[in-house]
C-alpha cells in the first residue's frame, strides 16, 4: 500500500479512538460516587442563576451544567459531569485538524490522540473544571486563526476567543505567543483588519461580562488579582514544583516531548506553535516564582503543546508507544476510579475525600433545620454554603441558605456577595459552621458528629438563631 494512502488513513483511526474514549468516559458518569466537591456546587449554582458573571470566574461552566441538567431532567452530581467527556472529545478533534493543517495527517492523527489521553484532560472528564471549555474554546480559536482566512475566518476566531474568556481569564495567556508567532512564522500571520475584527468580536460577545464586574465591584477581577497575590520575593521551590507538576498534568513522557519540542527548530507552521504553547507556561512559571501557582493554570499549553508533542514523537514509534500507552492506562482507569470514590480507602479514609461525604452533611444539616422549625439556615462557611445550596434546591427543600458574617467580619464569597442574609423572613435560624467562627451572640451549641471526606472531618456545630441575634447578623 503506499505510505501516502498509510498516512490518510490515521485519521479515521485517530478519530476512532478519541470517538471510543469518549464513549467510555460517557459510560462510567452513571456509576460514579463521586459527589460535588465544593467549587462544583457553586458551579452548579452559577448554572442555576444565569448570570452574565460570578465571583471567582466567568460562568461559562456553570451553563453547560444547567444544559446538562435540563437535558437529562435531573440535578445528580453525574448529570453536572455529563458535558465535560463531549467537550474534551471535541476539543480533541480539533486539535487533530489543528496537527493535519500545520503538519500533516499522520501527526494531526497523533496529536488528537495525545490531547485526549493526556492526564489533566482524563481528569477534566470525570471532575467539573473551567479549564475544559477553555480548551475546547483555544482549540478552536487556534484552528480557525491558522485554517480559515477572510472575514469569516475572523468572525469565527473572535467568537472562540470570547467563548475561552466566558471560560477562564486564562484564555489570554496563549495570546502574548500568537502575536510573536505572527511575527516568526508567516502561517500564523493574518492582515491587521482581520486581527481588529478577532478583537471586536471578541470584546463585543465578552462585554456583559464586563458590565457584570463593573455592576459588581469588580468581583471576579478583584479574585483573580487576589489569587496572584505576589509578594515580591523569589520562591523558587514553588516554580521547581510547578514544573514537576507538570509532569503530572501532561504525563512525564509526553512533558519531556514538550520541552524537547520547545527547545527544537521547526519549519513554518510548527514553528508559530513554540510560543503559544511556551507562553501560558512562562507567565504561570513567573506567577509560582512570586507567589504560588497550580498546576492546571497552564493547562492553556497543551493545545498547541498536543501537536508539537506529536510532531517531536512522530519520528519515535517506541517513544510515541510508550508515551500514549503511559497516558492511556490513566485515561482507562480514571473513570472507572469515579466509581470507587467511598471504597477506595488508606488507612480507613476516602483517598477522594473532596468528592465523599458532602451530601450526607448537608442533608444532617438540613433535617436539624426541619425539626428546629427553621425556615433559614445561615453560615460563614463556603463550603457549607455551597453543598447546602445545592441540596437545598435539589432536593427542593422548604429553606433558605443564607450568608452571615464570621466573627472577624463577612468572609468574601459568591454567597456573601449575592446571598447575604437580609430581610428573609422567618423568626427562627440554625446556624452552622466552626464553634470557633460563630457569632459570639449565639447560645448553646449541638456538634455534628464527625463523617466521611473533608467536610465530614471539620469540627461542625448547629445552633438556632433567632431575635436579636439574628437581626445583628443582617446586611
Amino acid at each position: 500500500m503506499p505510505r501516502g494512502t498509510e498516512r490518510w488513513k490515521a485519521d479515521p483511526l485517530a478519530a476512532l479512538v478519541i470517538l471510543g474514549l469518549t464513549a467510555w468516559r460517557l459510560a462510567w458518569l452513571p456509576g460514579s460516587d463521586l459527589e460535588l466537591y465544593v467549587d462544583e456546587a457553586q458551579y452548579w449554582l452559577w448554572g442555576q442563576e444565569l448570570a452574565a458573571g460570578a465571583w471567582s470566574k466567568p460562568p461559562l461552566v456553570g451553563w453547560l451544567i444547567r444544559a446538562a441538567n435540563e437535558t437529562v431532567g435531573s440535578d445528580a452530581p453525574w448529570v453536572a459531569r455529563l458535558p465535560w467527556p463531549l467537550v474534551h472529545g471535541a476539543a480533541a478533534l480539533a486539535v487533530l485538524a489543528l496537527g493535519r493543517r500545520l503538519a500533516g495527517p499522520a501527526v494531526g492523527a497523533l496529536a488528537g490522540v495525545v490531547y485526549a489521553t493526556l492526564p489533566a484532560v482524563s481528569v477534566g472528564s470525570i471532575l467539573i473544571s473551567t479549564d475544559s471549555p477553555q480548551l475546547l474554546a483555544l482549540a478552536l480559536f487556534l484552528l480557525t486563526w491558522v485554517a480559515l482566512p477572510g472575514r469569516l475566518g475572523a468572525l469565527l476566531a473572535g467568537a472562540a476567543l470570547a467563548a475561552g474568556m466566558w471560560s477562564k481569564y486564562a484564555m489570554l495567556f496563549p495570546l502574548p505567543g500568537l502575536a510573536l508567532a505572527a511575527w516568526i512564522d508567516p502561517h500564523w500571520r493574518r492582515p491587521w483588519a482581520d486581527a481588529l475584527i478577532v478583537a471586536l468580536v471578541a470584546l463585543a460577545l465578552f462585554a456583559p461580562n464586563i458590565w457584570w464586574n463593573l455592576t459588581h465591584d469588580l468581583a471576579t477581577v478583584r479574585h483573580t488579582a487576589e489569587n496572584a497575590d505576589w509578594r515580591g520575593a523569589l520562591n523558587l521551590t514553588g516554580a521547581a514544583a510547578f514544573l514537576a507538576e507538570q509532569l503530572g498534568v501532561a504525563g512525564p513522557l509526553s512533558f519531556a516531548a514538550l520541552l524537547a519540542a520547545l527547545a527544537r527548530r521547526w519549519p513554518p507552521g510548527l514553528r508559530g506553535l513554540v510560543p503559544i504553547a511556551a507562553a501560558p507556561l512562562a507567565i504561570v512559571l513567573a506567577q509560582a516564582l512570586q507567589s504560588e501557582a497550580n498546576a492546571n493554570w497552564a493547562v492553556g499549553a497543551y493545545v498547541a503543546g498536543s501537536v508539537l508533542i506529536a510532531a517531536w514523537l512522530a519520528p519515535r514509534p517506541r517513544l510515541t508507544v510508550a508515551a500514549v500507552a503511559l497516558n492511556g492506562v490513566v485515561a482507562i482507569g480514571l473513570p472507572v476510579i469515579g466509581t470507587l470514590a467511598h471504597d477506595w480507602r488508606r488507612d480507613g479514609q476516602p483517598v477522594l475525600a473532596r468528592y465523599v461525604g458532602n451530601t450526607a452533611v448537608a442533608d444532617r444539616v438540613i433535617a436539624a433545620a426541619q425539626q428546629a422549625g427553621a425556615t433559614l439556615i445561615v453560615s460563614d462557611d463556603r463550603a457549607l454554603l455551597a453543598e447546602l445550596t445545592w441540596r437545598v434546591r435539589a432536593t427542593r427543600a422548604p429553606l433558605a441558605v443564607r450568608a452571615v458574617p464570621g466573627r472577624q467580619g463577612p468572609v468574601p464569597s459568591h454567597y456573601d456577595m449575592l446571598y447575604p442574609l437580609r430581610a428573609d423572613p422567618g423568626p427562627t435560624a440554625l446556624w452552622v459552621g466552626r464553634p470557633d467562627h460563630a457569632p459570639a451572640c449565639l447560645g448553646a451549641f449541638l456538634y455534628l458528629p464527625p463523617a466521611e471526606g473533608d467536610l465530614g472531618r471539620r469540627p461542625l456545630a448547629t445552633a438556632p438563631v433567632s431575635g436579636p441575634c439574628l437581626d445583628a447578623l443582617r446586611r
